[in-house]
């Protein structure tokens, strides 16, 4: 059985509820349109995968109203079809705030954080060696080629209209921001081989630069 929850946040004063089922989000299909001044939304409009949508319903004044959520993917075929300039603006809103809250914490959260001090952050401590530190590096320069490649498919698999594209769109902005927020964790890890092995540490912060 999925378990889902609903938050709502607003995207220029437009409320937007979401739905995350089974630590996936799915967006209310007429707030995204409303927010983004679309009329006549549908499937065969917009061409989505009818296995990210879900239909709920919920309890108004005028009774019982059916609404339609739609995933990751449905939502950038949105997007994508989209020429407004509050596309663009609410594809940003989503990948760099929306998205990574849901994907840490589960919800949307508009409310201001206690002042309360935080929980120290558990530390770990362990033992790398060097071929250790090796393979990491070279983990990490292979998953930046393949989101430079990513990024190049874009724009080829929308002009064919593939369905692939709002998958490789998706994977390119989420692993454009693990590399950054990994670049710099790694970068710890090689440090030590400054003084014990300065040409390996060069070696490797070459490979770390490159792009």
């Amino acid at each position: 059985m999925s378990n889902s929850q609903i938050s709502t946040f607003n995207f220029k004063s437009n409320p937007v509820r979401i739905e995350v089922i089974n630590n996936e989000p799915h967006f209310c299909l007429t707030d995204v349109c409303s927010a983004l001044s679309i009329n006549n939304a549908n499937s065969s409009r917009f061409n989505f995968n009818e296995k990210g949508i879900h239909l709920m319903y919920t309890l108004t004044k005028g009774g019982k109203q059916e609404l339609t959520f739609i995933n990751e993917p449905n939502l950038y075929r949105i997007i994508f079809k989209s020429r407004k300039a509050e596309a663009v603006e609410f594809q940003n809103w989503v990948f760099e705030e929306v998205l990574p809250q849901i994907r840490k914490t589960g919800k949307y959260n508009t409310q201001p954080q206690q002042s309360a001090l935080p929980e120290p952050e558990k530390k770990f401590t362990f033992e790398l060696t060097q071929d250790n530190i090796h393979d990491l590096v070279w983990l990490l320069f292979s998953h930046g080629q393949m989101n430079w490649l990513l990024g190049r498919l874009i724009k080829p698999l929308q002009a064919l209209g593939s369905s692939f594209s709002p998958a490789v769109y998706s994977h390119h902005v989420e692993y454009q921001r693990h590399h950054r927020d990994c670049l710099p964790i790694i970068k710890q890890f090689i440090e030590p081989l400054k003084q014990a092995n300065p040409q390996e540490w060069q070696r490797l912060q070459n490979r770390l630069n490159d792009k």
